[in-house]
């Protein structure tokens, strides 16, 4: 049994509804199964949810924060500053451990969106919205927000709205009663969707490989169903490398 000594996992997820309050009894279960499936002592690991960037980089900045679950967006800004290392895919509950994101607008859009305004839940990358979306202007306005529905229903008016939609969000796109006034602009190559990474060297090669089988394990356990549940996630399965290092790809021609 290899011990874990004040280990945190981080899960920051901007731009999705909760707050660290309301995720707490989810964190808990999540960490409690973790060491469960890994065989660590009770107690040796928790976990947190910080629903802002900027809450996320505090609490990363502690010293026990050892591992993050985050969007890829949020993986990409700060993987260089972070020393994160991806380990493992996460797999959100009814979808795929990959996802195209989709740059939509009004159906009569012009060719080039220059007066734009893009709103993202990835908004607060905006380096991610132009590596996910390299045809925009590059001085287009990028904003931050969940309320995809609104910003689509403004752009199928005609207003100078565009949205780029995650794979969930483009999958339901079609289903709105104004759909056939909205066009597809771009889609991206496939890229993971969130990411589990270590931090710096708060974890080593040997405390990792306790906790991976308990990770990959959990979407087998019924007892974690309502762990997984908590954080949206269907389970934790190997990196599509060849995905990840198209969106790195991608993330450095953005500049």
């Amino acid at each position: 049994m290899i011990a874990l000594v004040a280990a945190t996992l981080v899960v920051c997820a901007p731009g999705f509804p909760g707050s660290s309050a309301e995720a707490r009894p989810a964190m808990d279960a999540l960490a409690k199964a973790l060491a469960v499936a890994g065989h660590l002592p009770a107690g040796s690991l928790s976990a947190v949810y910080e629903e802002s960037e900027a809450g996320g980089l505090r609490r990363l900045a502690q010293p026990d924060a050892a591992l993050l679950l985050a969007p890829l967006p949020f993986f990409l800004e700060h993987e260089k500053e972070l020393r994160l290392v991806a380990r493992l895919s996460a797999v959100p509950r009814g979808g795929e451990a990959v996802e195209r994101w989709t740059l939509v607008t009004g159906k009569d859009h012009p060719a080039a969106l220059e007066g734009y305004t893009v709103q993202s839940s990835a908004g607060y990358s905006k380096r991610f919205v132009h590596a996910a979306a390299p045809g925009l202007p590059k001085q287009v306005e990028i904003r931050a927000g969940g309320a995809v529905l609104s910003a689509l229903r403004r752009a199928a008016d005609g207003e100078k709205v565009a949205v780029l939609l995650d794979g969930a969000q483009a999958e339901a796109m079609g289903k709105l009663p104004f759909a056939t006034s909205l066009a597809v602009v771009e889609t991206s190559p496939p890229m993971p969707v969130a990411v589990v990474a270590t931090i710096a060297k708060r974890m080593d090669e040997g405390r990792w490989k306790a906790l991976e089988p308990a990770f990959k394990g959990l979407a087998g356990d019924p007892a974690a169903v309502e762990a997984l549940e908590g954080v949206r996630m269907a389970g934790f399965v190997p990196l599509d490398q060849g995905a990840l290092a198209a969106s790195r790809a991608a993330w450095r021609r953005a500049q």
